[in-house]
């Protein structure tokens, strides 16, 4: 059976990054012991190399299915830890997007199952993760709202839960991006959360890929004076790329000082700003 952490040890149930871990472990131990070393490390884990948990720290080497249990003996891992671990590993080492987000939310369900203090860290990934939150924000700030489960729900297509829209209510409330104005009613709070958050950049690649298949919908579900789907194919030199990024951001900021703020909002819309390329160039010999 694997021994507990003591309380002051890190706690692995806050990271999203099993390299971090290890490294808050390794020098949380090293502190308390000036003798505990990578070697004895190894030689509790049962690692081939006495130098792995170094290796691994630094990004050289990964934890592999056969080191995993390994590594898990060498932390003194409890069962819930170990299973923690496991997804917390998986999630950083799989490239399938798919995949990636499933062991996210399995890690988020496993700090729930905690009952610990969640970090808002955890908080501002659960606003991102999922694609109503943001919208939900957004019809507060429209003049019809009603703070009614069964209203939200309605006004997003039944494509959540009453229970999801509550649930939502409650952690804008807890993220202070909501909040309740002299008459009780709910009000959007500045700041609304950006990419400059600590959150994990799959995360938001993630929130875009949901937007982007709702635009791919909305060609079929709704009608054109409702909508406005254009692109524009371009050459343009590497250089000015960066200078064609700015300009973009720009112009998104534009729209939002100039529609963001208007009171008397109807409906809620995502307006969706891409730059990728369609060519690539072939390596030079």
């Amino acid at each position: 059976m694997h021994e507990s952490h003591r309380p002051s040890s890190p706690n692995l149930f806050e990271y999203f990054d099993y390299r971090e871990y290890l490294h808050d472990f390794y020098s949380f131990h090293k502190k308390r012991n000036s003798s505990y070393s990578y070697r004895l490390f190894a030689r509790k884990a049962k690692l081939g190399s006495p130098n792995y948990l170094k290796l691994v720290v630094d990004g050289k080497r990964r934890i592999t299915d056969r080191t995993l249990y390994q590594f898990a003996r060498g932390l003194g891992l409890s069962r819930d830890e170990e299973k923690y671990f496991r997804e917390l590993v998986m999630y950083q080492e799989v490239s399938d997007p798919d995949s990636k987000e499933q062991h996210l939310r399995s890690l988020l369900k496993y700090q729930e199952k905690q009952r610990t203090p969640t970090p808002l860290r955890s908080e501002k990934i659960k606003f991102l993760l999922e694609w109503h939150h943001a919208i939900i924000r957004e019809l507060i700030a429209t003049k019809d709202f009603q703070e009614d489960a069964s209203w939200i729900v309605k006004r997003l297509g039944n494509k959540i839960t009453e229970m999801q829209a509550k649930e939502s209510l409650d952690l804008m409330m807890r993220l202070q991006l909501i909040e309740r104005n002299d008459r009780e009613k709910l009000q959007q709070r500045e700041p609304l959360l950006t990419s400059s958050d600590e959150v994990p950049s799959h995360v938001l690649r993630s929130l875009h890929r949901t937007f982007l298949r709702k635009a791919i919908n909305s060609i079929f579900s709704v009608p054109m004076d409702r909508r406005e789907l254009s692109g524009l194919i371009i050459a343009v030199p590497n250089r000015r790329v960066k200078e064609l990024k700015e300009e973009i951001k720009e112009f998104r900021k534009k729209l939002n000082r100039k529609y963001g703020m208007d009171k008397d909002g109807e409906e809620v819309y995502f307006s969706g700003l891409y730059l990728f390329p369609l060519t690539q160039r072939g390596s030079s010999r």
